[in-house]
C-alpha cells in the first residue's frame, strides 16, 4: 500500500448525477482526495435504480459514488446557495453537471466563485459542452452516442440502427478525472485556479475518434465503403452453445486463421489482403468462419487460437459469470464493499494501481445526507446555523 496517495490533502465539491461526473469524482476519491457529494433533496437520479437488490438505493449510486461523503443541499434556495459559496471557498475543486448558465443563475457562477477562491478549479462536465447550439440542453449517453456517430446503419430493410461501441458516460468519466488533474496540475505550474470543460458528448465523440476522419470529397476517386469491422473481427457461437470473440486484426493474423481453419487458399486471396477489403467482403469471409467455429469447443479454440497468437477472448454474459473468471479472480478485480443496510457488495476495484496498489476504497456510497452535519461543521457552521438551515428545507 502506497503511503500518501496522489490526491491526499484535495477537497473536492462533487455536484453531478447519474454515472459520468459521479464516476469521474470516484475515480479522484480513491486516488486520495475528499470528495464530497451533493445531492438535492430528492437525490442523485442514480438512486433510481431499477436492480432489485438494491432497490432506492440504486446501482448507478452504489457503484459510482462509493468513497465520497454525501450531503444535501436545496441549491434552489437563498440558504443553499450561502452553504455552496462557504463550502467552495476553501475546496480545491468543483465538479458539476450543470446545464450552461444555471450556475450563473444561482449566483454560483465561475466568475463569482473565483473572486473568493481564486484557487479553486471548477470542472464542467454536462451533456453537450460550454459552446455550440446544445449547450443549453440537458443530455444522455444514448443521445450523445447517436448524435457523435456511434452507430451501425440498418444492415437490411427493416432493421433499425444500433449503437456500437462503448458508453459515452465512461468515457465522459475519464474525461472528467483527467479535466481535473490537469486544472491541478496548472495551478501548481501558475498558482491559479482555472474553468476547465468537457462534456458527455465529448466522451462519445472520444469513443469514436479513431474512425472520424473526413477529405474534400473532390479530392478522393469513387470507392467501395468498408462497413463496420471486418471479418474475424466478431463474436462467433461455438458447438457447445457460447460465444468467442476473435480479433483477427491484422493482415498477418487473418491469414495464419484461415490457414489453421483449412483454409490456406482464402488467407492467400488478395481479394481478402487487407483490412478494408476484409471490411469490403465481411459477410462472405465470416459466413466461412461462422462454419468452421461451430464445429469447435469454446476452451479447446480458446486456447488453440491463444498459442497461435491470434487474439480471442470469451464473451462473459452476467457478472457473476465475470466475477467467476480466473483472471479476474487472480487480479482481485472485484473487491468487497460492505453497505449500512444492503451487507456486503462485490464491486469493481480501481482501475489505476500506483507501486501495485490500486486506490483507498473508504466505504461505500453514503446514505442519502448522511455527511451533512460532519460537511457544513468542518466549513464553520454552527449548531444552530445548521439548524435553521435544515429547518428552511436549505439542506437535509
Amino acid at each position: 500500500m502506497v503511503a500518501v496517495y496522489p490526491l491526499t490533502g484535495i477537497t473536492i465539491i462533487d455536484m453531478t448525477t447519474n454515472i459520468a461526473g459521479p464516476l469521474a469524482g470516484r475515480i479522484l476519491a480513491e486516488l486520495g482526495a475528499d470528495v464530497i457529494h451533493v445531492e438535492p433533496p430528492w437525490g442523485d437520479d442514480g438512486r433510481n435504480s431499477t436492480t432489485a437488490f438494491l432497490g432506492s438505493e440504486g446501482i448507478l449510486y452504489s457503484t459510482c459514488n462509493r468513497s465520497k461523503r454525501g450531503i444535501v443541499v436545496d441549491v434552489k434556495t437563498a440558504g443553499g446557495q450561502e452553504v455552496m459559496r462557504r463550502l467552495l471557498k476553501d475546496a480545491d475543486v468543483f465538479l458539476e453537471a450543470t446545464v450552461t448558465g444555471t450556475l450563473d443563475r444561482l449566483g454560483l457562477g465561475y466568475e463569482t466563485l473565483k473572486a473568493a477562491n481564486p484557487r479553486l478549479i471548477q470542472v464542467s462536465l454536462n451533456g453537450w459542452g460550454a459552446r455550440g447550439p446544445l449547450a443549453n440542453e440537458p443530455g444522455y449517453a444514448v443521445l450523445a452516442m447517436s448524435y457523435a456517430g456511434g452507430v451501425r446503419p440498418p444492415q437490411r430493410e427493416g432493421d433499425v440502427p444500433e449503437l456500437r461501441g462503448g458508453s459515452a458516460d465512461h468515457a465522459g468519466a475519464l474525461l472528467g478525472s483527467i479535466a481535473v488533474l490537469s486544472g491541478l496540475q496548472q495551478r501548481q505550474q501558475t498558482g491559479e485556479g482555472s474553468l476547465v470543460t468537457t462534456s458527455v458528448f465529448q466522451g462519445a465523440l472520444h469513443m469514436t475518434a479513431s474512425t472520424m476522419v473526413r477529405a474534400e470529397e473532390d479530392t478522393l476517386p469513387p470507392e467501395p465503403a468498408a462497413a463496420g469491422l471486418p471479418a474475424a473481427v466478431s463474436p462467433y457461437r461455438t458447438k457447445d452453445g457460447r460465444w468467442l470473440y476473435i480479433s483477427a486484426w491484422n493482415d498477418r493474423q487473418f491469414k495464419r486463421l484461415m490457414e489453421i481453419a483449412g483454409f490456406p487458399h482464402i488467407g492467400n486471396d488478395p481479394k481478402y489482403a487487407t483490412r478494408r477489403l476484409r471490411g469490403i467482403h465481411r459477410d462472405e469471409l465470416n459466413e466461412v468462419i461462422v462454419a468452421w467455429v461451430a464445429t469447435q469447443n469454446l476452451d479447446e479454440l480458446n486456447e488453440w487460437l491463444r498459442r497461435e497468437k491470434i487474439p480471442a477472448a470469451p464473451m462473459r454474459m452476467s457478472t457473476q459469470e465475470l466475477y467467476n473468471d480466473p483472471h479476474m479472480q487472480a487480479a482481485e478485480m472485484f473487491i468487497p464493499v460492505d453497505h449500512p443496510t444492503k451487507g456486503r457488495l462485490w464491486q469493481l476495484r480501481g482501475m489505476v494501481e500506483i507501486d501495485g496498489d490500486a486506490g483507498i476504497v473508504r466505504g461505500p456510497a453514503p446514505l442519502l445526507g448522511e455527511h451533512t452535519d460532519d460537511v457544513l461543521a468542518e466549513a464553520g457552521f454552527t449548531d444552530d446555523e445548521i439548524a435553521a438551515l435544515r429547518a428552511g428545507g436549505a439542506v437535509a
